[in-house]
């Protein structure tokens, strides 16, 4: 008798652990998904301050036709929130939907090739990033988007690739020179 007492416990806090912390097929994939780990900012004063915190210069930052992502930044199929330029050569996005975002990338790389790349975090991207500057965002934590697949033919061996929220997109800790 003592021991269905116990067992049926042990039952009942198992169930409720399992409930609690949201273990299952669902909160795994969540937690191993292509964003996790990643640093995030809400606002342009925090994407500023992270970025500065990296070591990286950002100490100007303002509205800019500085070229780069202002047609973009106007559509929503991009899905961006915000646009700024940070000392004229760093551009900052604040992105409302990073799976939107990567699907608009992937369109515009396959129709003649896009170009870009993007250092990303869960809800924010840059670009147009000096080579110093990258390393040093790396560093900080950001990962670097890609969504040609020339790009994940030739990383070279070491380096991850893990694939990205929308089809023919990745990202990587890899950058090249």
């Amino acid at each position: 008798m003592r021991l269905s007492k116990t067992l049926a416990a042990g039952a009942v806090a198992l169930t409720a652990l399992v409930t609690l912390t949201g273990c299952g097929d669902d909160g795994g994939d969540a937690a191993a998904g292509p964003l996790s780990g990643l640093p995030q900012a809400n606002t342009m004063a925090e994407l500023q301050k992270f970025i500065t915190g990296t070591g990286a210069q950002c100490s100007e930052l303002r509205p800019s036709d500085v070229d780069g992502m202002i047609d973009e930044s106007k559509d929503p199929a991009w899905s961006i929130k915000e646009r700024e330029v940070c000392d004229d050569d760093l551009i900052l996005l604040l992105i409302d939907d990073m799976a939107k975002f990567q699907e608009a990338t992937a369109k515009a790389e396959a129709n003649g090739g896009f170009g870009r790349d993007f250092l990303i975090g869960q809800n924010f991207a840059l670009t147009a990033v000096g080579d110093e500057a990258s390393q040093l965002l790396m560093q900080g934590g950001l990962t670097r988007m890609s969504c040609n697949p020339g790009d994940r033919e030739s990383l070279p061996t070491g380096f991850t690739a893990k694939d990205g929220l929308a089809k023919g997109c990745f990202t990587t800790d890899y950058m090249p020179d």
